[in-house]
């Protein structure tokens, strides 16, 4: 157990790094960037915070879930970003962020419902794991997208001056 914390904690900082990097490259904006993260870090808080009401959980679930929430809800924040920018070309703020929700919302629950149904399918594993995990991974999704409909507009307008100062040249193709 000891040795799958250490060695998790490895991979998700490893993972963190990575993912920072690559969301600077692929951004258009520096600003973008403590958006997504800040609203990942709140989903994942709020699932690891929330663990203990199911009482006992697997270690191993523990360990792996973030690395796995982590995908997750900064794929779910993506979608919200890039419908904020395309929206924020022709509205305000405050509007384009109203439209940016309206139009990712049903992309965002389509593409969760299937995660959560294959995941809800792992719960019927013979191993406890396959449930914990399940569980555990359900519930990181629900969170997921709790901080991208709540927490990430707030976030967007907050940081969209910082994003139009911010923006920077295309560095991948």
């Amino acid at each position: 157990a000891e040795t799958l914390d250490q060695e998790m904690q490895v991979i998700f900082a490893v993972s963190v790094v990575i993912i920072v990097l690559v969301l600077g490259l692929t951004s258009h904006s520096f600003a973008e960037v403590p958006v997504l993260l800040l609203t990942f870090g709140a989903a994942a808080l709020l699932n690891m915070g929330t663990n203990f009401l199911l009482g006992e959980i697997s270690f191993v679930s523990d360990s792996v879930t973030v690395v796995l929430q982590l995908a997750l809800a900064i794929d779910y924040a993506i979608i919200l970003l890039h419908r904020f920018l395309e929206a924020r070309h022709t509205l305000d703020d405050r509007s384009a962020c109203i439209t940016a929700l309206s139009a990712a919302i049903p992309a965002i629950f389509s593409s969760s419902l299937t995660t959560i149904s294959g995941l809800a399918a792992m719960m019927f594993m013979q191993f406890r794991i396959g449930f914990d995990m399940g569980l555990i991974l359900i519930k990181a999704i629900c969170f997921s997208l709790l901080s991208v409909f709540t927490l990430m507009p707030g976030l967007l307008i907050l940081f969209s001056k910082a994003m139009e100062k911010t923006q920077h040249r295309n560095f991948v193709p």
